[in-house]
């Protein structure tokens, strides 16, 4: 049962890591094919390529590496948190406000990127 879990588990992560560079990608390429054309005549198209792929492999390496140990950390404090919940019901009201504050400031570092 834990192998298949473990195995499980670790599909999943790929997919993500493969969807997500996926989606980085065409994000990438789409803001290249929609530059003005004033980027390409200041910048050679070798120089955009290497930068393109390097960015690319980079994204590739960090991904693969560090999203699985997110994830683990993010599920294992979760546990953690529902575990003592369970245990003593008076700590769910400030896990509340902790996870409401939390996808506040997601959300608003999500909208000072979007506008950068």
């Amino acid at each position: 049962m834990y192998i298949s879990l473990s195995v499980i588990r670790s599909i999943v992560i790929t997919l993500i890591v493969i969807s997500s560079a996926t989606n980085m990608h065409n994000a990438m390429s789409e803001r290249v094919l929609r530059a003005k054309i004033l980027f390409f005549d200041s910048n050679p198209m070798g120089r955009i390529m290497t930068r393109f792929s390097k960015d690319m492999v980079t994204i590739d390496f960090i991904f693969g590496f560090l999203f699985p140990m997110i994830a683990y950390g993010i599920f294992r404090a979760s546990t953690v948190v529902i575990s003592i919940c369970i245990i003593n019901p008076l700590v769910l009201i400030p896990c509340v406000f902790m996870v409401a504050y939390m996808v506040w400031v997601l959300r608003k570092s999500q909208q000072a990127m979007v506008e950068a």
